[in-house]
């Protein structure tokens, strides 16, 4: 009976000793460094910029984070990436799990018409690191400038801007710095009396050569609003 106890703890001995082993050899194995995929285990995000930060800017930066599978840094190191196909040079910070990679994006100059796509990929990141999975390598940023679909239900609640149309939305919120989500913090009055100064601007960019239209095609823009 003795000589089977002895020869039991001997196995679980061994088996526990190859178990620790597999950990190690684990642990001490590759480390992999990648975008965080979403809930569909790709890598896609959008940017609007006519919901986004001010709505006059003709740039921005969009956050990608990338993790790492394994041991942290202990020192700064250096990604290398492309944007459209243009290599740049990222910096992965020492002893976070996850870092960002920022991605300049910009909007046509006349802000009324941006949609694109940027292809961003992670093409190398240092002896320490192996870049992969591959499917999490390469990210695709949707840049957007539209308002589409996005009437809000505050419109409905005021006549001081007049019928609704997406371009007079745009305009009206170029005209406030940001995408104006509500009205609740206007009274009646004060919210006319922006409304008119609002027409006034757009009356100064027809008088300045910025001639934006009614929907009929022909009625100036400032004139749908009604003193």
């Amino acid at each position: 009976m003795k000589k089977y106890i002895y020869l039991l703890l001997v196995a679980l001995s061994f088996l526990a000793v190859s178990c620790e082993e597999s950990k190690l050899e684990t642990w001490h194995g590759k480390n992999f460094l990648h975008f965080v995929p979403g809930p569909d285990g790709s890598v896609k995000t959008r940017y609007n910029f006519a919901t986004e930060g001010t709505t006059d800017q003709i740039s921005d930066s969009v956050p990608l984070p990338i993790e790492i599978w394994g041991f942290m840094a202990e020192n700064d190191f250096s990604l290398s990436v492309t944007i459209n196909g243009k290599p740049v040079t990222a910096t992965f910070r020492a002893g976070h799990p996850v870092d960002t990679l920022w991605v300049p994006v910009t909007r046509n100059a006349e802000l009324l018409s941006t949609s694109y796509a940027v292809e961003v990929e992670i093409t190398g990141a240092g002896s320490d690191y192996e870049v992969s999975p591959a499917s999490c390598c390469k990210a695709e940023i949707l840049v957007e400038d539209t308002l589409e679909g996005l009437q809000p239900a505050w419109w409905a609640t005021t006549q001081a801007l007049g019928p609704y149309s997406p371009l007079k939305f745009r305009l009206f919120n170029i005209y406030s710095r940001g995408f104006v989500k509500s009205i609740d913090n206007y009274t009646a009055i004060v919210f006319k009396d922006f409304a008119l100064e609002f027409r006034e601007w757009l009356r100064g960019l027809w008088d300045a050569g910025q001639k934006y239209y009614d929907t009929d095609g022909t009625t100036p823009l400032y004139e749908s609003i009604p003193l």
